[in-house]
């Protein structure tokens, strides 16, 4: 998980876990509404639905085409991460 703040620029990069609720803890106390870009895939729906009624904007990448368009060549740590966060400052969810 990143966080981009837009009035410094400042990126921070950390590691939510969900099995502990720790992932849902995070997202409920952020001020609403947040923007919060994600990577479509197979089980992101229920997290979807939580930012929502948690009041937080969602903005939702497709993965194929983000993996499609060369932003991150080849996996790699953080990269995922990385993607809303460059989204908001206006790319194509890149890393």
């Amino acid at each position: 998980m990143a966080v981009f703040d837009a009035e410094t620029g400042e990126v921070t990069e950390r590691k939510l876990m969900n099995g502990d609720g720790e992932a849902e803890r995070f997202y409920r106390g952020l001020e609403a509404p947040a923007l919060v870009g994600v990577e479509a895939c197979g089980n992101s729906q229920w997290f979807i639905d939580l930012l929502e009624r948690l009041g937080h904007q969602v903005w939702v990448g497709d993965a194929a085409q983000i993996r499609a368009s060369g932003a991150c060549p080849e996996p790699a740590e953080g990269c995922a991460s990385r993607r809303p966060t460059g989204a908001m400052r206006g790319t194509f969810f890149g890393c």
